[in-house]
């Protein structure tokens, strides 16, 4: 019998891509890193990546994206016809959708691009087919995330290391923001996890963003009262962000957007997790390790329950799994 010739068409050099992902952080270095997947395939394609403009300053540092189309979806809703047009009149030849909202599926209905891939339940017409089927037929693991996949630079990498020299050589990289209440890991615990580990010669980085993650960072800070706490919540760009993860030793938090860019530039990476699920969300590094709840719904998704969800994981715990994980990530 004759083999079947795959008759769907794949890019070839010099052709245009749009890739999609507009929000959230942690969501965008996830469709970054499958960009990344997608050049090694593809490497003579040429890469637009669109997204939010807050995104733009560590997107346009990595090397697979060749340009970007900015849009602040939620301040400037109205701007997506400004975005449409351009789209338009760049004359892309394909369009890839990491992102299931509808402005991502509308842009693709109206773009006049030929090859359109991506998924929406409600408008899936917008698309020729899913990305999943079309990768799928490209034996392309946009999933894979065996190598690091958000680079940094020379400069970056220079700003970090005058940045944590006043710390120990081991320097812990703490996440300790969520997005979401029940991703949050108790203030009392990171207390308590951070003081059973500075004796053994760490060094830590407070990393975060916005108001609150500024007080529970000073919370610690004041907590411990060690000159190797390094607070430095609010100061830092994404791009000295992702230089100061790969800096660190290993990296340890809540699920939020800097704990998937500490293990998306390399960094041994130990996360907490309750309401989500660590493989679902693409933490599928080999560097990377989990602690689960005890709770019979951990990966529930269910950001209504009203439980402090990752409480159940008490410092004890953590303290544990921090010192074999190192032990079993680190050479001695």
């Amino acid at each position: 019998m004759m083999p079947v010739k795959n008759l769907w068409p794949h890019p070839k050099a010099g052709d245009k891509v749009l890739w999609i992902r507009l929000s959230a952080f942690g969501d965008v270095l996830q469709a970054a890193a499958s960009a990344h997947r997608f050049r090694l395939k593809y490497p003579d394609v040429s890469l637009t990546f669109l997204t939010k403009a807050g995104y733009a300053d560590i997107l346009k540092i990595q090397p697979y994206v060749d340009d970007l189309i900015l849009w602040d979806i939620k301040k400037r809703p109205f701007d997506f016809f400004r975005v449409l047009r351009e789209v338009r009149e760049r004359r892309f030849d394909w369009l890839f959708s990491m992102h299931r909202v509808f402005s991502s599926a509308l842009i693709a209905l109206f773009s006049g691009i030929p090859h359109r891939y991506g998924y929406n339940r409600g408008m899936q017409f917008c698309y020729k087919s899913t990305h999943y089927e079309f990768f799928s037929t490209a034996s392309v693991d946009l999933d894979n995330r065996d190598i690091p996949s958000i680079f940094t630079t020379q400069e970056g990498r220079e700003e970090a290391r005058n940045l944590l020299a006043p710390l120990p050589q081991k320097k812990l990289f703490a996440v300790i923001g969520a997005s979401k209440p029940q991703k949050f890991w108790p203030v009392r615990h990171w207390i308590e996890f951070l003081r059973s580990i500075l004796p053994d010669g760490w060094g830590v980085v407070l990393n975060g963003h916005g108001d609150e993650e500024a007080k529970t960072a000073k919370s610690i800070e004041d907590a411990l009262g060690s000159s190797a706490v390094l607070n430095l919540v609010g100061r830092m760009s994404f791009p000295l962000n992702a230089a100061v993860a790969e800096a660190s030793t290993v990296a340890v938090g809540n699920d939020t957007g800097p704990l998937h860019l500490a293990s998306l530039v390399g960094t041994p990476t130990l996360g907490f997790f309750g309401v989500t699920d660590a493989y679902a969300v693409n933490f599928r590094m080999p560097w990377f390790r989990d602690i689960k709840v005890s709770c019979p719904l951990v990966g529930c998704w269910n950001y209504s329950c009203p439980k402090e969800c990752l409480a159940d994981i008490t410092p004890d715990q953590a303290a544990r799994a921090f010192r074999s994980f190192v032990s079993e990530v680190l050479p001695s």
